[in-house]
């Protein structure tokens, strides 16, 4: 039964981020909020007061994760609303697990999009190198036009949807 209660609202929430994601090129806060409050909802609803700590606590744990690559230009401020309000309807316990499976298989994704757009791997490797040495270049409207874009939605969705079955099931309940 908390498969289904967790997974229903995710599954609707994910595909209207998603289908957003695609169409727009963002998340709209609207997405977002209704994420949010949905999510806090059903928190309260499974836990009462405990609930609102958990739903509180995913969604500070979404912001945080996604927070620096933001500040580093790397993903847009609907991916982070977007993990935080996931970790207000899975909680703290399976938001990370989410974004780890989401941060795969967004690179995946993003090599596939370097290699059907023509850029050589050998640039994403500078890039890595930049990042890893801590030299990570401001953005400007020339490397702002450059960069490959991929919506983020869609793999922090599989990641969010296959951590939050696993777990919620792995509980047996």
């Amino acid at each position: 039964m908390r498969a289904a209660a967790t997974l229903l609202p995710l599954s609707a929430f994910t595909a209207l981020a998603i289908t957003a994601d695609l169409k727009l090129r963002r998340i709209p806060n609207v997405v977002n909020i209704a994420g949010f409050a949905c999510g806090m909802c059903f928190s309260i609803a499974r836990g009462g007061a405990g609930g609102v700590a958990a739903g509180l606590l995913g969604s500070l744990m979404g912001l945080s994760i996604l927070l620096i690559p933001f500040l580093l230009h790397m993903v847009g401020g609907g991916d982070v609303k977007f993990l935080a309000a996931a970790g207000a309807i899975v909680g703290w316990q399976a938001v990370w697990w989410s974004f780890v499976l989401g941060a795969l298989l967004g690179g995946l994704l993003a090599v596939a999009a370097l290699a059907a757009s023509g850029r050589s791997l050998a640039r994403l490797h500078r890039t890595i190198v930049l990042l890893i040495s801590g030299a990570w270049p401001t953005t400007d409207n020339a490397r702002s036009e450059q960069a490959v874009r991929i919506p983020y939605a869609v793999p922090l969705s599989a990641g969010l949807l296959a951590a939050t079955a696993f777990l919620t099931l792995a509980r047996g309940t």
